[in-house]
């Protein structure tokens, strides 16, 4: 079975990964100063902009969704005439639009990718299917790289299926936000009005860096005391660890930071968590986050994707 993974580029995980596996990127375009770009998952493009500050209030960045005219353009020139089966893997609607639009492609191309396969000899049926990731950055990367390893074991497909869905619910991306201003103004724009300016303005002075849980499909603040944004990176690594004692429900931790992961090893418990990785054979991903994903949450932020055994565990 010749298959593709979809991803929209919210979606974290190492470039090498994503160049290595069966995955194909759908990119958002992403604007700054009412300029549009496409995104990209070149670390050698992406660190350089994360050092030059690119997203920020005052640049006005944002990113676009695809419009349904634009996935369905996607799907039958890069998707249709090349691929057997294709896995669209996005976060539910609670979290993005995508995952509705892309439901809706997958759920009315069938004629027409009959039609264009059988124009080129192929006789073989396509077949397209959505997965809810139920988080977003290194959590639906950690789910992406997951099921393309259930497929490069050839699982079958029913298995394949009740494989994501269990994992699914438990995955999680956990976020150490470095400018409340910015996280403030981003859930402002989506209609999140809980933290006001003054309170982001005192948390900013108080150099408090959040942390957050992108997770079944809701972003939760879960801490916003801990002081220094190297105090909240070192908790929730010290959380990975724990977890990793605990038992994990798939062998892998996934890493994005929207700037240079050499900036990882200043965290006191990030050797740490990559000798536990080592001696519990869990593989450690590393890798820069998008320039649409790090719009989401600010410049500088570590996001962690992680699947405990308890869906309620959390950093505390």
């Amino acid at each position: 079975m010749k298959y593709a993974i979809v991803t929209d580029s919210v979606s974290c995980m190492p470039e090498s990964e994503f160049i290595h596996r069966s995955f194909k990127l759908l990119p958002l375009a992403v604007s700054f100063e009412d300029v549009h770009y496409l995104d990209t998952i070149s670390e050698k493009a992406l660190i350089p902009m994360h050092a030059a500050a690119r997203v920020g209030v005052k640049a006005n960045s944002m990113s676009i969704t695809p419009t349904e005219e634009n996935i369905r353009k996607f799907v039958i020139e890069e998707l249709v005439p090349y691929y057997d089966t294709v896995f669209f893997f996005t976060p539910g609607s609670g979290l993005t639009p995508i995952y509705d639009t892309c439901k809706r492609v997958a759920d009315s191309i069938a004629a027409e990718a009959k039609a264009i396969r059988l124009e080129k000899s192929i006789t073989t049926p396509f077949r397209i299917s959505y997965i809810n990731t139920q988080s977003a950055l290194a959590g639906q990367g950690l789910v992406a790289m997951y099921a393309d390893d259930l497929l490069k074991a050839e699982t079958p497909l029913s298995e394949f299926t009740n494989k994501v869905s269990d994992l699914a619910p438990l995955a999680q991306s956990i976020v150490v936000i470095r400018d409340v201003i910015y996280a403030r103004h981003r859930q402002k724009m989506k209609g999140n009005h809980s933290l006001s300016l003054p309170a982001a303005m005192i948390a900013n002075a108080l150099k408090v860096s959040p942390i957050s849980k992108l997770h079944q499909n809701e972003l939760v603040m879960i801490d916003v005391k801990t002081r220094g944004f190297a105090n909240s990176v070192n908790k929730v690594f010290e959380f990975c660890i724990e977890q990793i004692t605990q038992g994990l429900a798939v062998p892998m931790i996934n890493v994005s930071v929207a700037g240079d992961p050499a900036s990882l090893h200043q965290y006191n418990s990030f050797k740490r968590l990559q000798h536990e990785c080592e001696n519990h054979d869990i593989k450690l991903y590393i890798g820069v986050m998008t320039l649409a994903g790090s719009i989401q949450i600010g410049c500088g932020t570590v996001s962690v994707g992680i699947a405990p055994l308890d869906p309620e565990a959390a950093p505390g």
